[in-house]
């Protein structure tokens, strides 16, 4: 990859996130932000070589590339509205629980944690944490709830309902 210009570069990018996420591109309509022209390059009858078999790979998929200042605020707006009901809690919670959501993260430059704690009264309080020794994505998950936990005691919090998206940690904790 490094002989590829940028734009190609981009355009693997894009070919490898398709290829992962599958079954998100084949659904949805995929908004592709960018500053370069990544949808004239794929369109171009001129191009040849990898190009054209990346162009004929994502050819299925419904993509629509965006100049980055022609995004529209709708389509941000439209993504956080499907993501708050995805993260609804349970219609068993009790309003005197404080409510949080834990994550941890690993990629390539380290690991990390974000915590959120909503309060009875609606008010959130968001923390990221940054892990500085190598740890497993897992790790990472159970890093992020005991530091949650941990905050969660100094802010006094006596009653809580966590949720996370590690299956394995929350398994464990619930001793299943």
């Amino acid at each position: 990859m490094i002989r590829h210009t940028q734009v190609q570069k981009l355009l693997y990018a894009v070919l490898i996130s398709s290829r992962k996420l599958r079954h998100y591109f084949q659904v949805h309509k995929i908004y592709m932000v960018s500053s370069y022209p990544i949808g004239e390059i794929l369109h171009n009858k001129d191009v040849n070589g990898q190009v054209v078999k990346w162009s004929v790979e994502l050819s299925e998929f419904d993509l629509d590339f965006c100049p980055r200042h022609a995004i529209k605020l709708h389509m941000l707006a439209d993504f956080m509205a499907e993501w708050t009901e995805i993260q609804k809690s349970s219609s068993l919670e009790r309003p005197e629980h404080c409510t949080m959501y834990f994550d941890g993260t690993l990629n390539l430059k380290g690991a990390g944690a974000g915590v959120l704690f909503i309060s009875v009264k609606g008010e959130q309080l968001k923390y990221v944490l940054q892990i500085h020794y190598k740890a497993t994505n897992n790790g990472t998950e159970y890093e992020a709830l005991i530091h949650s936990l941990r905050i969660a005691i100094s802010l006094g919090i006596k009653r809580i309902l966590a949720y996370g998206d590690s299956k394995v940690v929350i398994e464990q904790v619930n001793k299943n």
